[in-house]
């Protein structure tokens, strides 16, 4: 019969036993700490296929071919790195600087962007380990060689498979469109939007997701995930739309052109047809945006998806933000 008094030996053993837990759980914890640091490790040294094996691909089909084979290189940081494509043993910047197009990964010194080295080291190493295969080769359009700094600007393939839209899905990236657009634009965005859902990379912790979402916004684009708090995920029509209920959020929004209207430097008014707007809906664009976009011939009556911010301007009237437009007819 159990009395409930704890005897000495009792006491003893309990003690030997607690000691001996204790020791256990340090043990495993050791265990379990070296499995995080291994998993992370194998996820750098891992070879393309295994890492990019359920990548949709997007790579450009009529763009210029440069090997990297038996290059020296030299990684920058996720989305820069260095070829000595002259050969003579040195990096010549910006002659031999290459950009990854559709890409901005975290920075990794003091930018006006911030630094972001916790975020940024990963997507630095993963590009590395991409770049230490022997096949690697660059695309180049012929058209959009160089950027703003002279630099080479690229897509990046490794074993017919595209690194720019694997930084992306990783979460090492955001899908950047600031130097131009990609034929495959719903691949790349269907990839930014798996890696917010699944918080990978930059998409992992909410300061991050909260940081990164608001630099997207500042440049007019969003993530096109209807989890993510900025996105409408409804396609609205034009001629009855009250864009002062979504003030700050990113709409799309079909309708047939009433008046394109020209600003100074470039910019453009374009008015969709509404209601209850004499005038007309007004969607602001820039020159850049039209020409990757293919919008310099639109004219009245094109039916076109517009696609970006919803904003007061000058605390008169509400417009659209152009980020990306489509012509449905």
């Amino acid at each position: 019969m159990h009395t409930g008094k704890l005897n000495l030996a009792d006491f003893i053993l309990n003690k030997k036993t607690s000691a001996l837990l204790k020791k256990l759980s340090r043990f495993f914890a050791r265990i379990t700490v070296c499995s995080v640091v291994l998993g992370l490790y194998l996820s750098l040294i891992l070879i393309p296929q295994q890492i990019l094996a359920d990548e949709e691909q997007a790579l450009p089909k009529y763009w210029k071919k440069i090997s990297l084979k038996k290059l020296k290189l030299r990684v920058i940081d996720g989305d820069t790195f260095d070829a000595d494509f002259n050969r003579n043993g040195r990096f010549s910047n910006p002659q031999e600087r290459v950009r990854l197009l559709y890409v901005d990964t975290p920075e990794l010194k003091n930018s006006h962007k911030g630094k972001d080295p916790k975020l940024g080291l990963p997507a630095k190493g993963f590009l590395r380990t991409v770049l230490s295969k022997t096949n690697a080769v660059l695309w180049v359009d012929p058209k959009n060689k160089t950027g703003n700094y002279g630099r080479l600007l690229a897509v990046l393939e490794v074993k017919g498979l595209n690194i720019n839209l694997a930084l992306i899905k990783r979460g090492h990236s955001y899908f950047n469109t600031r130097y131009a657009w990609p034929d495959g634009f719903k691949t790349y965005a269907l990839a930014e939007a798996y890696a917010f859902e699944k918080h990978l990379g930059i998409w992992s912790y909410r300061k991050s997701r909260k940081r990164y979402l608001l630099r997207l916004r500042e440049e007019g684009k969003t993530v096109y995930s209807t989890r993510n708090p900025y996105f409408v995920a409804k396609i609205q029509n034009a001629e009855v739309i009250d864009l002062s209920k979504y003030n700050g959020r990113f709409l799309r929004v079909q309708g047939k052109i009433k008046k394109i209207q020209q600003l100074r430097k470039g910019a453009q008014l374009m008015f969709l047809k509404h209601k209850r707007m004499k005038k007309g809906l007004p969607v602001i664009s820039f020159e850049n945006q039209r020409k990757w976009l293919g919008l310099q011939k639109i004219r009245k009556g094109d039916l076109l998806q517009i696609e970006g911010f919803a904003t007061l301007y000058k605390k008169k009237q509400w417009q659209i933000k152009l980020h990306r437009a489509v012509l449905l007819n």
